[in-house]
């Protein structure tokens, strides 16, 4: 099975949505099963400002847009995760829809922890996600989605190792100065579920936001296939075998020795 992750630039694009549409495209003729595009991909990264004009930006779910991907991947055999400012009637979301080329469109992921901080704004226009941690049971495999955020919550990556996850996709915004603990962080949830994980993550700069890029896919066992350039526009790519992540996770002993009776304090 492949994987193909994009990460791009949104400054320098004259048309955002049609510049992601493009590399979505171009990633196509790698005949990848699974593509996936960074958070809030059709637009710059507006929750640095507070300023309602931007509502004007949110689409709904199914849509136009998702509608648009379909017709792009008709004639492939993928299955498309496409993050989005998404309207859900008068509630704004920080969402991620999922579209198959044979299926149609399979349902949608909503941001569950939404951040604010210094120059990030975000609960000012996301509601917190109300459909749980959604998994999707998709033609070649099982997967969830984070949306940036989310994957500083272990909570999360336990809940899709438990539930038999073999690919964790993260849509994220994440800026340079978390360069440290970028690939620890999610080299860790890989290693501690035994999921395949694939992530990613915006670059460039946007006026006060240098974003990291360094999108990447990592292994059941923590272990980097195919990394990004912190700076560039790029497709990534790399084989993966979730039949070999979920011989694993059966003989996880994290799984195994786990103790809930203990934990419930941190549950609350």
């Amino acid at each position: 099975m492949v994987i193909s992750v994009i990460q791009f630039k949104t400054g320098d694009a004259e048309d955002i949505r049609e510049k992601g549409l493009s590399l979505l495209e171009r990633a196509l003729k790698d005949s990848p099963d699974f593509i996936l595009l960074q958070e809030l991909f059709t637009t710059i990264y507006f929750p640095q400002y507070i300023n309602d004009d931007f509502f004007k930006l949110a689409e709904e779910l199914p849509g136009s847009l998702t509608d648009r991907i379909g017709g792009l991947i008709k004639n492939a055999d993928v299955t498309v995760i496409v993050p989005v400012f998404e309207r859900s009637g008068n509630i704004y979301y920080c969402s991620a829809a999922v579209v198959d080329s044979r299926d149609g469109y399979l349902g949608t992921y909503r941001k569950l922890h939404i951040p604010t901080v210094k120059t990030v704004n975000e609960s000012y226009y996301f509601k917190p996600g109300n459909l749980g941690h959604k998994i999707f049971p998709t033609r070649k495999a099982d997967v969830g989605i984070m949306l940036c955020y989310d994957r500083h919550f272990p909570e999360s990556a336990r809940h899709y190792g438990l539930n038999d996850v073999d690919v964790v996709f993260v849509c994220s915004a994440t800026p340079k100065n978390q360069k440290n603990i970028w690939l620890i962080e999610m080299q860790a949830h890989a290693f501690s579920n035994a999921f395949y994980l694939a992530c990613s993550n915006r670059v460039g700069t946007e006026d006060k936001i240098q974003f990291l890029g360094t999108s990447m896919i990592c292994d059941y066992n923590g272990k980097i296939l195919e990394k990004a350039e912190e700076d560039e526009d790029e497709i990534i790519t790399a084989d993966i075998d979730i039949d070999e992540a979920r011989t694993a996770r059966k003989e996880l002993a994290f799984f195994r020795d786990r103790r809930p009776e203990l934990y419930t304090e941190i549950s609350r």
